[in-house]
């Protein structure tokens, strides 16, 4: 009677030569959701659905976003033909114990419109200007424990304001840099997302006096 060899590794590899393909698929999308940081990045929370006038906890921010509006002028700013701004008002509080720059709480808002940057580029994700209510002075900074009546402002195309604005609102992690070991807003993560109905533009662009 004839003895069976022990079966070799590499058959099953010549006769079924998927099986190598589908273990080599396996190992490579093992490791790279181990590399992008693990399963549970591929079902995120998401941010919360909030209504406008909510106050909400974003550190290093306590934010609250009231209402929007289409504008032609911005303070004493003016926008340039064929553009306007869309306008949120709302309040701004910082709840750290150091002073951050305008910069840091432009990362904590991100508007659904596709706005013009501070270079005049289009930018999916612009950063504002922020005027203090009611005097119109740029906010450059924020001190601890103060709270600023804000108006928050986008440069878009006039024939692109929208009728409602998705905000969401992002809070970030206070941590030192790996490149100069500052410490430093890090790790944007969504906690909050409004909708907002933008009241409409004027009938006309404001004149200048005579």
């Amino acid at each position: 009677m004839p003895t069976r060899e022990p079966f070799a590794p590499g058959a099953l590899v010549r006769a079924h030569p998927w099986a190598s393909g589908g273990a080599l698929l396996l190992v490579v999308v093992l490791a790279v959701v181990t590399l992008t940081g693990g399963w549970s990045r591929s079902a995120p929370e998401g941010a919360a659905q909030v209504a406008p006038g909510t106050e909400v906890d974003a550190s290093p921010f306590s934010l609250r976003l009231d209402e929007a509006s289409a504008r032609f002028a911005l303070g004493v700013e003016e926008a340039e033909p064929g553009r306007a701004f869309v306008v949120v008002e709302g309040a701004v509080e910082l709840t750290s114990a150091t002073s951050v720059t305008v910069t840091t709480l432009a990362g904590a808002l991100r508007a659904d419109l596709t706005a013009y940057d501070q270079a005049g580029s289009p930018s999916d994700d612009p950063a504002p200007v922020v005027r203090v209510v009611p005097d119109g002075s740029t906010l450059l900074g924020l001190g601890p424990g103060l709270r600023y009546d804000v108006e928050i402002g986008y440069v878009v195309d006039e024939a692109s304001v929208p009728e409602r604005l998705s905000v969401t609102v992002l809070g970030h992690t206070l941590r030192r840099s790996a490149l100069d070991g500052e410490l430093r807003w890090f790790d944007a993560t969504p906690v909050a997302r409004l909708t907002l109905d933008v009241a409409p533009l004027p009938p006309s662009r404001p004149t200048e006096d005579l």
